[in-house]
């Protein structure tokens, strides 16, 4: 993988949902989970993928109540 600028922002998706287990499950599935916050999701994906990532989410029993475009903060490794 290729690591990014240490203080370079990207863009990801916040994600808002029940079961928070469910949706963390699914997602690590389909694409990194950064981090937890508030009890939401933050995915390391483009937030183009949103009606996407919720359709699947949805099809496997979890209720988003939120989906939208959040900076992701990278580190080097």
């Amino acid at each position: 993988m290729m690591q990014e600028n240490a203080s370079a922002g990207t863009e990801g998706l916040l994600v808002r949902a029940e079961p928070l287990e469910w949706a963390e499950e699914i997602s690590h599935r389909m694409v990194d989970v950064e981090r937890t916050e508030d009890d939401a999701l933050l995915l390391d994906v483009d937030p183009a993928w949103a009606r996407s990532i919720n359709l699947v989410l949805v099809s496997k029993g979890v209720r988003a109540s939120e989906l939208s475009a959040r900076q992701l903060e990278r580190t080097a490794a």
